[in-house]
């Protein structure tokens, strides 16, 4: 995979560097700025994730990788969309188990502030990947995908398609208490607004549950037919949009006049088969192994008594469409799987 963010996170990976280098003359790591302790205890980083789909499990791996790497135990737990009871894991992470730090996807951007003064409050490193969160005060560091720019990837490709034919185009919207769906719609929807050739006929909620996802896509084609695009903001929900497309006898491969321009975001492993299959004509792919190098690097620092800085990254995602799939694919992390 291609390096996302790359001056950010050599900034961070410098730093962390030489916070280790102040504790070692040898490259196992050790000291207090690393894995290892004074005492020779390992330390261990707390994990809580929203939920366990197919990019938590790539985000996982690429924080269990990196943690192995720099010498870390990682305690792992999934709050199963249900942000009270993130902070109740969070809080046990804390004060039962004792870890030395905290990374997070946050189920909810506000209410996972009280976590991050708990950590605080302890000087505990707490840490945000992939879901921005909004009070930033408490944060050691973040590191997300860029969503608004990643709309307007999207739109680009849109954009492309509309040359040779108008669109009439279906917009799923994920949760709106999560940036990530509030910016991969806002970026999309500039980049296309006052385009001739493009009609935003039906805007859908769906607040990341693939079952909404399914019911606004059926009715929004039985509601209306002409609907030839879809803008689907997540690979999580496309198994549900291929759904209703094979019950409206629309989900063809590129070339079939019954085949409807779709395309997502993520990179997962629906998206990189839907992509070999024809039937999906591009996806944003989000840089996952970044999210748990640079986490990891930020938590070595934070350890070693260092700020980290740059504080918060954004990586943008890299574009995979039927033209480059060829030569792309290979780093796009689901097609890799």
């Amino acid at each position: 995979m291609k390096l996302f963010g790359i001056v950010p996170y050599l900034a961070v990976v410098t730093v962390a560097s030489l916070a280790l280098g102040a504790c070692s003359s040898t490259d196992n790591p050790g000291g207090s700025a690393s894995g290892g302790s004074t005492s020779g205890k390992k330390r261990t980083i707390g994990v809580s994730f929203d939920l366990l789909n197919a990019i938590r499990q790539a985000e996982k791996a690429s924080i269990q990788k990196a943690a192995d790497a720099a010498g870390y135990t990682v305690v792992f737990s999934v709050a199963d969309q249900d942000a009270q009871k993130q902070a109740a894991q969070i809080q046990d992470l804390i004060q039962t188990k004792k870890v030395d730090a905290v990374i997070v996807i946050a189920q909810d951007g506000q209410q996972i502030a009280s976590s991050a003064s708990l950590a605080k409050a302890n000087k505990i490193p707490f840490l945000a990947i992939d879901r921005a969160v909004a009070d930033q005060q408490n944060l050691t560091f973040q590191i997300t995908g860029d969503p608004v720019a990643d709309g307007k990837l999207v739109a680009d490709e849109f954009l492309a398609a509309a040359r040779t034919r108008p669109l009439k185009v279906l917009e799923l919207v994920g949760g709106l208490s999560d940036q990530n769906a509030i910016g991969r719609r806002d970026g999309f929807n500039a980049a296309v607004a006052n385009q001739p050739n493009i009609t935003i006929v039906s805007q859908v909620p769906t607040d990341w549950k693939p079952e909404q996802a399914l019911d606004g896509t059926s009715n929004a084609l039985q509601k209306d037919p002409s609907i030839n695009a879809i803008y689907v903001p997540s690979d999580f929900l496309l198994p549900s949009v291929q759904s209703a497309l094979t019950a409206a006898n629309r989900l063809a491969p590129i070339g079939d006049p019954r085949h409807v321009f779709m395309v997502t975001i993520d990179g997962d492993q629906n998206g990189c088969k839907a992509m070999q299959a024809k039937t999906l004509d591009a996806d944003i792919a989000t840089p996952v192994e970044e999210f748990g190098k640079q986490s990891i690097a930020a938590i070595t620092t934070a350890l070693g008594g260092q700020a980290v800085t740059p504080k918060a990254v954004q990586a943008k995602g890299l574009t995979l469409n039927q033209a480059n799939y060829a030569t792309t694919s290979v780093q796009v992390w689901g097609c890799a799987a």
